[in-house]
């Protein structure tokens, strides 16, 4: 299977890009909510969050813990409508202390180029 390495262009790439802003910015969380499909399933945190509704509750409390972040990462286009991006992440929570983080997402598209699955593999779990 041959991948074709991007840099900013693909739906995943808007998504990570957007996070660091979506942290204290209404505008940049819902152009980041407005990614995904309708009945989306974001696998992140202990349960999965599947339709529109659970999606942006799920974004909403993750941003609402964190003051700042800011991520780093590389897509790989796979076939079949699937991203992969290798990532890392520091961050500053509303205590005041600091993390990071580091994983790989791995997305689904629908025919619309709008996320329809999201899965995150942490290879840095937060701390």
């Amino acid at each position: 299977m041959k991948a074709i390495m991007t840099t900013t262009s693909t739906a995943l790439d808007r998504y990570i890009g957007l996070s660091d802003r979506a942290v204290h910015d209404e505008t940049a969380l819902n152009e980041l909510l407005a990614l995904f499909t309708a009945d989306a399933t974001v696998d992140i945190g202990p349960e999965p969050a599947r339709g529109d509704k659970a999606v942006a509750a799920f974004y909403r409390a993750h941003f609402a813990d964190h003051a700042e972040m800011k991520h780093f990462w590389k897509t790989t286009v796979l076939a079949g409508g699937r991203l992969r991006a290798e990532w890392v992440c520091a961050a500053r929570k509303t205590d005041g202390s600091l993390i990071t983080v580091a994983g790989v997402e791995h997305a689904t598209l629908d025919t619309q180029g709008l996320i329809s699955h999201l899965h995150n593999e942490f290879t840095r779990l937060p701390g």
